[in-house]
């Protein structure tokens, strides 16, 4: 495993200077900033991304990644020092090719035959290997099993592809209710990790329930019929493990996922989830979510129609790292989302989309490079630590977006995030919280800085003045 020190050099040393796209010289008066401990919001669970479909055996090795490197691009995604990120999405296969099942049990009470999959480049193997490495870089790495649909025996269509319902909840229509028979299958995914001394902390049934490509796993669902599931998936996840979470359900977008959770409230099913999940490809959040309390937890979004993009911020296209550094902000502050996902973690540049920006690092043979993406997951994950509870924050500048986290040990992480193109002055005032040594680190990510510190402060009569670059993410990190 590469040492800590090497990785903090090779994240600053490996970017070349790159001017921002315009800036100038404005006077103002120093932005003030009000942090407020005693006014708290939501529980972070962290930062994530997902090697599903394939896609890890590129990181484990498929392609020419030698051992040290597949480690080393782990340590960069998930170390709490480099990428910060602790949530890696494996993907739970329904096909008599990448899922569990063999063949399909004559009814919804006959015995199945589970077995996980051991080829070496098997998609089930990949993942294992791939949570493998990243429980080396984080320990306490969180593992979200989700499925994408269930076995195609179990649903209307009678394929794992082209939608479907999962036969037995309102709408099916079916002769049999292989509704247990389905959440049996999803538990045993988590039993055969547990078989191999690793614990999975979360588990997911539907993917995108509404919508239903022809060409991938799908299951459709609306709140209602996620109700009727859930009402057997629930208790049957809580008998196995208590503290095993069930997720729902991953829609497409915020206001997708917003529609379905209120369907699933209508139906008295607002219990039978532990956290909301979603995606953020067809609408962004713009305020809490319709929960009964659970926490929103956004798994997975790319961009997905532009190459492997490597800077933070040049033309303002959506997969650039200040970007993804606002897009994380406006659900933190917005919605009280509690973490969010990137779509894939890493793969080769001649993979499944040749080098993408669906990746957040490019691999090409026995070498890879980062996005700038990283950067951006790594100013909130690498300080706001899961368990840390977001507190309020203000700024007087429109353009100057800040946010504050509280860490279990006292800690303080607040990440400024400057979009005007002139460098400005900050005063961070704190209230509510224990100052300890009162020392500030300041972590800059910007077209030349990879989350490296530029600066130290002490904290006066709970206020510390300072610059923010143009067009940059300052974290500062309050001991």
């Amino acid at each position: 495993m590469a040492s800590l020190k090497f990785l903090l050099y090779a994240s600053a040393a490996s970017a070349q200077y790159v001017p921002i796209p315009w800036a100038y010289t404005q006077h103002e008066p120093p932005v003030l900033v009000s942090v407020n401990g005693a006014v708290r919001h939501q529980t972070m669970m962290g930062g994530g991304c997902s090697g599903a479909f394939g896609v890890a055996c590129d990181q484990t090795g498929a392609e020419g990644l030698s051992p040290a490197n597949q480690q080393l691009v782990s340590d960069y995604l998930f170390n709490e020092n480099v990428g910060g990120l602790s949530i890696l999405r494996n993907r739970i296969g329904s096909s008599p090719t990448d899922g569990i099942l063999g063949n399909c049990p004559s009814s919804p009470s006959s015995p199945a035959n589970y077995t996980f999959g051991t080829d070496e480049n098997s998609a089930d193997s990949c993942q294992l290997k791939l949570t493998r490495q990243a429980l080396i870089a984080n320990p306490k790495l969180f593992i979200y099993a989700d499925a994408w649909s269930a076995p195609g025996c179990f649903k209307t269509d009678e394929t794992d592809i082209n939608g479907g319902l999962i036969c037995g909840v309102r709408g099916s229509n079916c002769t049999q209710d292989w509704r247990q028979a389905y959440a049996n299958y999803l538990v045993q995914y988590a039993k055969f990790y547990e078989e191999k001394g690793i614990t999975v902390n979360m588990l997911g049934a539907y993917n995108e329930p509404d919508f239903n490509p022809v060409s991938y796993a799908s299951m459709e669902s609306d709140g209602y019929q996620a109700k009727d599931f859930l009402e057997v998936l629930y208790p049957t996840v809580k008998k196995y493990r208590k503290d095993l979470l069930v997720s729902c359900c991953d829609a497409t977008g915020a206001r997708q996922e917003r529609d379905i959770l209120y369907e699933l409230n209508s139906a008295g099913g607002g219990r039978l989830y532990d956290v909301a999940t979603w995606h953020n490809y067809q609408s962004e959040p713009k305020e809490p979510f319709n929960t009964l309390g659970q926490p929103n937890l956004e798994t997975e979004w790319s961009d997905g129609s532009g190459t492997f993009n490597t800077t933070w911020d040049t033309t303002g296209q959506s997969a650039e790292g200040l970007q993804w550094a606002l897009y994380m902000h406006n659900a933190f502050t917005r919605s009280d989302t509690s973490g969010y996902l990137h779509w894939w973690c890493a793969q080769n540049s001649t993979g499944l989309t040749a080098g993408s920006d669906a990746v957040l690092v490019r691999l090409a043979n026995n070498s890879f490079e980062v996005s700038r993406r990283l950067w951006a997951f790594a100013g909130y994950f690498r300080f706001a630590r899961p368990g840390s509870v977001r507190i309020d924050a203000s700024s007087s500048a429109e353009t100057l977006y800040v946010s504050a986290f509280e860490n279990t040990n006292g800690t303080v992480a607040i990440p400024v995030i400057n979009a005007a193109h002139f460098q400005r002055d900050v005063q961070v005032h704190v209230n509510g919280c224990r100052l300890g040594k009162g020392s500030v680190v300041a972590y800059l990510a910007d077209n030349n800085h990879n989350n490296t510190v530029v600066g130290t402060y002490h904290v006066n009569g709970g206020m510390f003045q300072a610059s923010v670059p143009p067009r940059s993410m300052t974290t500062f990190f309050l001991q």
